[in-house]
């Protein structure tokens, strides 16, 4: 099963989280097409941690050889590659019902297993070159090797995806400011996304395992060809670049967007009612862009 990367119909669409049980027979299984992975990996999702313990266990990858060809649980104890295991327990908390970004990657040019929370690498080790076996299946849900209730994961999980080579430290911090709801940074490597989000969220469910809604805005459509045009005839002397430039520009990058600065950017926007009060973050930014595209077109209404 080869799962591709999203098509520009899915991704109108609002972003979806799996809820897991918290049962062994609460599980998605699939077999992937891992030969374009198994020379550099990076798995990253976005994980909700609603049950305590140490050792839930979100994704294992098994195979004939090895049945922890990859397990990763869910607050730092299993972070295993050709089963050789990394336990970081002690070096991450992951409070409960707090979304947390988690990302492993390993490639085969050196070794190198890394793993980040939250953008930030928290501990390596160097186990085997050898590419990852093809053929085996991907098990989400609990740890599939030695299933025990200990391990079952029983959280919301969120834009799982699988990229074919080993992402930098940098890219990694980007996919996690960008935000779980925001799809921008993860666009930038769409072409090693070969085990994409949305074609998980297609795979068979099995016992209590269902999609909910992940609290993330709805996407707006994408402007008409026609709103397009408008938008380029039209004058603006006193705003002649995009607005999402604007906040981009030192004056208010990084700082507290207020009343004052939003009568001052002369916006008369319900969107930017909203974020009164918050600082002006490249995420928000980016976030704003991807939602609310027709918002930071050039042609605006002074207030």
């Amino acid at each position: 099963l080869s799962l591709q990367t999203e098509s520009s119909s899915e991704r109108d669409q609002p972003v979806k989280a799996l809820l897991f049980g918290t049962t062994l027979g609460d599980y998605v299984k699939f077999y992937p097409d891992f030969s374009k992975v198994k020379n550099s990996i990076t798995v990253c999702a976005w994980l909700r941690k609603q049950l305590d313990g140490g050792r839930r266990s979100w994704l294992t990858y098994w195979t004939s050889t090895h049945k922890y060809e990859i397990l990763i649980s869910d607050a730092g104890s299993f972070n295993y590659i050709h089963d050789n295991s990394l336990n970081l327990a002690s070096s991450v908390t992951v409070p409960l019902n707090t979304w947390t970004h988690q990302c492993n990657t390993w490639t085969s040019s050196s070794g190198a297993h890394k793993i980040y929370y939250n953008g930030t690498l928290v501990g390596s080790t160097t186990v085997s070159s050898a590419q990852l076996e093809e053929g085996g299946y991907i098990l989400l849900g609990h740890d599939a090797g030695s299933p025990g209730e200990s391990e079952v994961f029983g959280g919301q999980m969120m834009r799982l995806n699988i990229f074919g080579k080993e992402l930098s430290a940098s890219q990694i911090a980007e996919l996690y400011r960008s935000g779980r709801c925001s799809a921008e940074a993860e666009r930038k490597h769409q072409e090693v996304n070969f085990i994409a989000w949305e074609s998980i969220l297609s795979q068979a469910k099995t016992g209590n395992v269902r999609e909910v809604d992940s609290g993330c805005p709805v996407p707006t459509e994408e402007p008409t060809e026609e709103a397009t045009e408008e938008a380029e005839e039209c004058q603006c002397p006193d705003l002649p670049h995009s607005m999402w430039d604007v906040l981009s520009d030192e004056t208010y990058l990084n700082q507290t967007l207020t009343a004052e600065k939003l009568t001052e950017l002369k916006a008369a926007w319900d969107v930017l009612d909203h974020f009164v009060g918050v600082p002006i973050t490249e995420g928000i930014i980016g976030h704003l862009k991807m939602f609310h595209p027709k918002a930071g077109a050039p042609c605006t209404t002074e207030s």
